[in-house]
């Protein structure tokens, strides 16, 4: 009888045994590779959630600073016959593939009100100095503020402080489109382009008004400017970066917009005779 229920007591214990240790190494490598999977899974959701919100970032912030610019450069005439672009051949004076300095009247309260005022008040004409600083990739505004309301025909009338009324960032992470410049600008070309494999147009770009990087526009080249383009392109800011794996780095949102001085386009069947802002 003993021995019967020592013999049920072993058999009992066979059917109890736990897992071999091939098995346990086997279990622990596969929960091993599954958890691996999991958290690659989740660290590509959070990189690609991050780069989506830094591009976003990028588009909403490059499209608000082309925005500000277009606005100032649309408000640059004056007058008929006014010319807004600023350039004498000085370096600092001067307006260059990296800076566009120009004279407008665009003033962000009026043009919410909707209601423009009957004349231009003295502080309602600014001189306005849009630089890109290519070592900082920042692009900056500074604005100038007329200290005396002379006659429209020419900037010169009109006195400006040495040093700016503000300072504004327009946006961060700046770069050029291929290479070309930041700001370029175009005359009334004599007659219309013709040809058959680009549409038809009423303006030249002239080496005297888009200047190389070494040298600046000259005071003739700038009495002449009809229309400026203007073309960048902003990456994500680097902090948004660094979520992101390196080469969505160069991920870049490219703004152009060509702003014509002019009261009317000129009629571009015949000889082109306009000065800009007529």
């Amino acid at each position: 009888m003993l021995k019967l229920r020592l013999q049920l007591l072993l058999d009992r214990l066979r059917d109890r045994r736990g897992f071999t240790l091939v098995e346990v190494l086997v279990a622990m490598v596969t929960g091993v590779i599954v958890t691996g999977a999991l958290f690659a899974i989740l660290e590509y959701s959070v990189r690609q959630g991050a780069r989506l919100s830094a591009v976003a970032q990028a588009t909403q912030v490059s499209r608000t600073a082309m925005t500000h610019v277009v606005d100032e450069l649309r408000s640059a005439c004056l007058s008929s016959g006014f010319t807004p672009i600023i350039a004498n051949g000085e370096s600092a004076k001067s307006s260059t593939p990296s800076k566009l300095i120009f004279v407008n009247g665009y003033d962000e309260k009026t043009e919410k009100e909707k209601e423009p005022p009957a004349e231009l008040p003295a502080n309602g004409i600014h001189k306005d100095v849009i630089e890109y600083n290519e070592a900082t990739k920042q692009l900056v505004d500074k604005t100038y503020i007329a200290t005396s309301n002379a006659p429209t025909e020419t900037f010169e009338k009109y006195t400006f402080p040495a040093s700016p009324s503000s300072t504004v960032k327009l946006a961060e992470n700046i770069a050029k489109v291929e290479e070309k410049p930041i700001f370029e600008y175009f005359k009334y070309a004599t007659k219309s382009s013709t040809e058959t494999n680009s549409a038809a147009s009423t303006l030249e770009e002239k080496e005297s008004l888009t200047p190389k990087s070494t040298s600046v526009m000259t005071e003739a080249g700038a009495n002449t400017a009809a229309s400026v383009v203007v073309r960048f392109k902003a990456g994500p800011y680097e902090k948004d970066a660094r979520l992101s794996a390196s080469g969505e780095k160069g991920t870049f949102a490219e703004q152009t917009s060509q702003t014509l001085f002019s009261f009317s386009a000129p009629n571009s069947e015949t000889t082109i005779e306009a000065a800009p802002c007529e």
